[in-house]
């Protein structure tokens, strides 16, 4: 089922594309793409999707990795229009960040960020080959959202991936938290979106349980995206309409759990194609922790204006 083209979620590889995606990403590795600009296109994507056509009338920024961490910035403005957007990766973390001011009557004007990671995994549990089950990755989401004025809206999205393939919500065990879906999907994602009139914001700490399917011993490729954007929930307001809007938010892994048979598997491992442990937590490092409450506090500043 693909999302369905809505103004508010209009927000929401190892080797080269014109055209950044996580179709594209050959694990291990992942994609950064930063983006703003005074207009913007139509709804319909995914978190892990290009989003640059969103933004023909500005700037994307694009950064691919294997290892480490890559970061970016971008910015556009016009008459009474300004928008931005931040963001870093690495395997395992996402930080994204993504503010806008415009009139209303501006052609849905945002700043947006799409990115995340895929690895090669491996699940094994002594006893245990060839049995298939669940695994249940924990991803933890905190950051912040906020919508003022007529027309504001903003939004987050993190969504998995096997094998490059979207997954079914009906999977044991998959727990989406406290996501606020926008839309009605029968895919596993996790996604949080506020709108002004009235003034709005969200506080998120969250874990979102992914459920994915495996077989014990057999190979498989596994990507986590996201996907941030601030701008307008509607165009065409009156004269002097305003849309304001802002989200920042860190994800990274959590660790996670192996059910067989309707039963937690203790002592099972995970092996990866990047290194990564993937069933244990990838904590942001104090300094990544500083950054983003450095940029909420931008954000909150410049809701108080």
């Amino acid at each position: 089922m693909r999302l369905a083209a809505i103004a508010l979620c209009a927000l929401l590889s190892a080797s080269v594309q014109a055209a950044p995606r996580q179709l594209d990403v050959v694990p291990p590795g992942g994609f950064l793409n930063v983006c703003a600009s005074p207009i913007g296109g139509g709804g319909g994507f995914w978190a892990g999707d290009d989003i640059s056509s969103q933004f023909a009338g500005g700037v994307c920024k694009t950064h691919y990795f294997t290892s480490g961490t890559v970061s970016d910035s971008a910015s556009s403005s016009g008459v009474q229009i300004s928008n931005s957007s931040a963001g870093a990766a690495r395997m395992g973390w996402v930080q994204m960040s993504a503010e806008n001011h415009s009139p209303a009557e501006t052609w849905f004007a945002h700043g947006g960020v799409t990115g995340g990671y895929s690895d090669s995994l491996s699940v094994n549990a002594a006893g245990h080959a060839g049995e298939s089950g669940y695994l249940l990755l924990r991803v933890a989401v905190v950051g912040t959202m906020w919508a003022t004025a007529e027309a504001g809206g903003t939004g987050f999205m993190v969504v998995p991936y096997i094998n490059h393939q979207m997954l079914s919500a009906a999977n044991a065990g998959y727990d989406d938290g406290s996501s606020n879906h926008l839309w009605s999907t029968d895919r596993q994602v996790g996604a949080w979106g506020v709108g002004s009139a009235p003034d709005s914001s969200l506080a998120i700490n969250e874990v979102i349980i992914f459920s994915l399917p495996v077989v014990v011993g057999k190979s498989m490729d596994v990507g986590i995206y996201t996907n941030v954007d601030a701008g307008q929930r509607s165009s065409g307001g009156f004269p002097g309409w305003m849309a304001n809007a802002g989200s920042s938010f860190t994800s990274y892994l959590d660790g996670a759990s192996l059910m067989l048979g309707g039963q937690n598997v203790p002592g099972f491992s995970i092996s990866s194609a990047s290194g990564l442990n993937w069933a244990v937590s990838a904590v942001p490092e104090p300094s990544a922790w500083l950054l983003m409450l450095a940029g909420l506090g931008v954000v909150m500043l410049r809701r108080r204006a």
